[in-house]
């Protein structure tokens, strides 16, 4: 080697192995940083997500309401409630 002294060689050699290890710290470290961002964003676009499809829920609840289906189909429809004597049985339509 460049250092005559075993010594001197050993420091050398440690010292540059702690060097390295800072380097390859600090490389980790920022992966981590960059890790974790991703981790939140994602953290948030679950939360939007889950609040979209709550109020999704909440609308098809709102809007498959029986009550309002059957307004609706009255007032635009013009359809009534059935009653029975107007329901027929399939036999009804066999010819004998």
């Amino acid at each position: 080697m460049i250092f005559k002294h075993k010594r001197t060689q050993a420091l050398f050699l440690v010292i540059s192995f702690f060097f390295l290890l800072l380097v390859i710290l600090s490389g980790l470290r920022n992966g981590v940083k960059d890790l974790n961002k991703e981790l939140s964003q994602i953290k948030k676009e679950i939360i939007k997500e889950q609040n979209i499809t709550k109020v999704l829920k909440s609308d098809f609840t709102n809007l498959s309401n029986s009550s309002r289906i059957s307004k609706i189909a009255k007032e635009k429809l013009g359809l009534q409630r059935t009653n029975s004597y107007q329901i027929k049985k399939l036999s009804d339509f066999y010819i004998n």
